[in-house]
């Protein structure tokens, strides 16, 4: 999913710099809002899959810690 909007917004991104009369700063500063923008969007699901696997990883470890003889 993130993958396929990446390619929508590098193409989008692409044709406005090459078509608009703008500056390197104004270019810097647009392309940085966009990958600002798409940080933003992804990092609720990112942070959700770090605490699914930070989640498994705890509970694996008190099975392992149970499993052993005393």
């Amino acid at each position: 999913m993130l993958k396929n909007k990446m390619a929508t917004l590098l193409v989008i991104v692409s044709a406005m710099l090459i078509g608009a009369g703008m500056t390197w700063q104004q270019r810097l500063l647009f392309v940085g809002g966009i990958v600002f923008g798409s940080v933003v969007e992804a990092l609720p699901d990112l942070v959700d899959r770090l605490k699914e696997a930070l989640t498994d990883r705890w509970r694996l470890s008190q099975v392992v810690k149970r499993a052993r003889p005393a």
